[in-house]
């Protein structure tokens, strides 16, 4: 079943057209993941469909609903697709389970004890329910992004946006890290995963998007991107990897 269809989408910072005619769509609890060159427009497709960036051609939609209709709540939209970002972004004076229910409890109205039992399930998922009194200040970068996952998770979303959630780690943390996404995936959590970890891509996606220049280039499966690909870019982006 489709959860959201991008269509036509095409973006541009002045002159600069970063995004060119973008179509594909996520099905419900599909792994899609895109991969490319750093400045292909992969992390600016991913806050587009985040509402964090504004788009000049196209539409995307959510469950058969534009979202860019006057009637979506952006908030309410954004606990539905939530967001793990490169950076963690987490509030440095709140503790790790404040920072898991200061979204469910402010901006869904929720019931604060159901959602600390909520964010406890999930900071003991990602292993990090030692740690829910502690401050992001005192953790490492793959502890941080590991309460951001328990974070999303926590507003109950639809899907998860993952955007180079291991490059600011080191290579320890990214292992940490990687396990948990691959747990969602195995629970076919639905995810829309922007990633320069292509062993990783390979293994964890259903399909896999090569972008190029703002374009779509390429799209598959793992073994048709990594071990037959068809245009000449991708197989030069993938040289290394296409005969592991």
């Amino acid at each position: 079943m489709s959860l959201l269809t991008v269509n036509n989408l095409g973006k541009a910072y002045g002159t600069n057209q970063v995004l060119k005619d973008i179509n594909f769509t996520i099905n419900e609890g599909e792994v899609l993941t895109v991969i490319g060159a750093s400045g292909s427009g992969k992390s600016t497709l991913l806050r587009c469909i985040n509402k964090l960036e504004e788009y000049q051609q196209g539409n995307i939609t959510f469950e058969d609903i534009n979202i860019d209709d006057a009637s979506i709540n952006v908030d309410e939209y954004r606990s539905r697709v939530g967001m793990i970002f490169q950076g963690f972004n987490l509030f440095n004076n709140l503790s790790v389970l404040d920072n898991c229910t200061i979204g469910p409890i402010k901006v869904l109205k929720e019931d604060r004890a159901s959602v600390e039992a909520r964010a406890l399930a999930n900071l003991e998922k990602v292993g990090m329910s030692e740690y829910a009194n502690s401050k992001p200040q005192s953790l490492s970068g793959g502890m941080k992004q590991r309460v951001a996952i328990a974070r999303a998770l926590t507003m109950q979303p639809k899907f998860l946006l993952l955007d180079e959630p291991t490059s600011a780690l080191d290579p320890e943390s990214v292992e940490e890290v990687l396990a948990i996404i691959r747990e969602l995936a195995d629970d076919n959590f639905t995810m829309f995963i922007v990633t320069h970890e292509m062993s990783f891509a390979r293994d964890v996606s259903d399909r896999i998007i090569f972008m190029d220049d703002g374009r779509i280039l390429e799209e598959g499966s793992p073994d048709e991107i990594f071990v037959n690909p068809k245009e000449e870019r991708t197989k030069a982006f993938l040289n290394r990897f296409i005969n592991n």
